[in-house]
């Protein structure tokens, strides 16, 4: 098993099922045409052709006013991060800690891009409460106004990222 880009030619999109009819149809339809449009790159982890799961990530910015009055971001009315826009894992694969490798996949992904230009951290729409908590448990957090839309500062993945000793 591997993280890679999804290749619409080498890994198998049509045998993907989540359980979630948008999220199977997204990987089968149209991520490869976020791809070409410049909107959206999708990560695989992937056993040879079989999809396990997969995530996007895309650019996106935040209102300052809708932030966590936790977070300094100084005078920019925008505040850019990375969206992890979908997050799915086939339902043979589930509860087996394979979301958790795409999430940490994804804060390696965001960290590389906040190494090369200015990223305050990660964004991400819950689907639901039941989702909205899981991500809670890396830190992340709500934003006023938006119960399901979550942050994570760069700083806060790091921390996730560092080895433990």
């Amino acid at each position: 098993m591997r993280f890679e880009p999804l290749d619409g030619k080498r890994h198998d999109r049509k045998q993907f099922d989540c359980g979630v009819q948008a999220l199977n149809d997204y990987v089968a339809r149209f991520a490869g045409q976020d791809a070409r449009r410049g909107l959206a790159r999708t990560w695989v982890l992937a056993d040879e052709r079989r999809i396990i799961g997969y995530y996007t990530l895309s650019a996106h910015s935040v209102p300052r006013a809708g932030m966590p009055p936790s977070v300094s971001a100084g005078v920019y009315e925008e505040i850019p991060f990375l969206l992890l826009g979908r997050l799915a894992v086939d339902l043979a694969f589930q509860r087996r800690g394979y979301g958790d490798a795409l999430i940490a996949h994804a804060f390696r992904s965001t960290r590389d891009a906040a190494d090369r230009f200015g990223i305050f951290g990660m964004i991400v729409d819950a689907k639901d409460e039941t989702a909205a908590i899981y991500y809670e448990g890396f830190g992340f957090q709500r934003l006023e106004g938006d119960r399901r839309r979550l942050m994570l500062p760069i700083g806060a993945m790091d921390r996730l990222l560092l080895p433990q000793s």
